[in-house]
């Protein structure tokens, strides 16, 4: 079967079957129960996952979910590919519904030059663990690792992302505390502090 075909299969039957629909962008290997899960690299795995290109217009009809959530995806694209994508999401969402966003904090990030006792904690399990180029427990390490590390192309701190999801023309933009449905370091939830901030919006 083609595989736009086949893709469009997935979401029609994923839309027939849901009133209450969930998008998750960049699912992985972390799919989501009642959620139609997305991902690029989504072929070949079943209908756990559908193809999707965030970088591209998103194949989902208008207001037709009630939330969208990505973790750890925004980053891999510029900020350019990112404003797209949240104009998509906010194109898909209907009238109050919600997107969720957890991604790298740059702000944190930085501050593992104040020294204080967890960051240099983070320091060195980032610098044993990642396998940076230079195999020094310092923070210039770990943040160009990070920079250039896993295809990462624009890392956000708060403040930003806010601009962004602003821009993109959500409202009532609030920071969230790592939840459930975060899974990106659930084994190592304070070295998560550093990587992983959550913001939630609402399309009005």
């Amino acid at each position: 079967m083609p595989r736009r075909l086949r893709r469009g299969r997935q979401i029609d039957a994923y839309l027939g079957a849901h009133e209450g629909r969930k998008l998750q962008l960049g699912a992985g290997e972390h799919p989501q129960d009642g959620w139609l899960n997305t991902d690029l690299h989504g072929y070949g795995r079943g209908d756990e996952l559908v193809h999707l290109d965030v970088r591209k217009p998103f194949p989902l009809p208008d207001a037709s979910f009630d939330f969208v959530y990505s973790e750890h995806m925004l980053e891999h694209l510029t900020y350019a590919e990112g404003q797209r994508c949240l104009r998509e999401c906010f194109r898909v969402l209907r009238p109050g519904g919600r997107i969720r966003i957890a991604t790298p904090s740059l702000e944190r990030l930085a501050s593992l030059y104040a020294g204080d006792d967890s960051g240099q904690r983070y320091v060195r399990w980032a610098v044993e663990t990642l396998e940076p180029e230079v195999k020094a427990p310092l923070p210039g390490v770990v943040l160009n690792n990070f920079f250039h590390s896993w295809g990462h192309r624009f890392i956000y701190d708060a403040q930003t992302l806010r601009h962004a999801l602003t821009d993109a023309g959500f409202v009532d933009i609030e920071e969230h505390p790592v939840g459930e449905l975060e899974q990106h370091l659930a084994e190592e939830p304070e070295f998560n502090e550093y990587e992983t901030f959550v913001l939630e919006a609402q399309r009005r």
